[in-house]
């Protein structure tokens, strides 16, 4: 997702969320949400990736090294071969 400007009702979708939640995350400052006016409210694409990973509970770990395949491992073969 690049910095398109979403629309309020675009962010409600894409986080499958309702009108009563979303303003409960605006009212909390919890999403930022550009105010153009009072109804006319945006989100950044790029903002709305930065809070979907701050929300993430089992975030990925880097790998701190390369692991070497086992040399010793034997791969059979699921089905029967007919050679």
């Amino acid at each position: 997702m690049n910095d398109k400007l979403l629309t309020k009702y675009e962010v409600m979708e894409y986080l499958n969320i309702s009108r009563r939640h979303f303003e409960k995350l605006v009212s909390e400052g919890d999403l930022p949400i550009i105010k153009i006016t009072e109804n006319k409210r945006y989100m950044r694409g790029s903002d709305l990736n930065q809070y979907l990973n701050t929300k993430m509970i089992n975030k990925p770990q880097e790998t701190l090294q390369d692991v070497e395949p086992d040399n010793d491992l034997q791969w059979k073969p699921i089905f029967g071969s007919k050679k």
